[in-house]
């Protein structure tokens, strides 16, 4: 895999991790500023959706090791 390529997956993981955190700030926003009645669960998913791929992309190597020397 090339380095640019390499750059542009890490990159784009380290986006979806922030925009995966973020998640958290307009729960807050929600919650305590507006005053909703909104919960944790609500936002969860959208976390969990940024999150969970955002770091798979960002240590796809140790993954990809990781699976190699599983199915050996």
């Amino acid at each position: 895999m090339g380095t640019q390529k390499k750059d542009v997956l890490t990159r784009c993981g380290t986006i979806l991790v922030v925009l995966g955190v973020a998640v958290w700030a307009v729960y807050a926003i929600s919650r305590w500023g507006v005053g909703l009645e909104v919960t944790g669960r609500q936002f969860l998913p959208y976390h969990l959706a940024g999150v969970i791929p955002g770091m798979l992309l960002r240590r796809r190597d140790f993954f990809f090791r990781m699976v190699k020397k599983l199915s050996r």
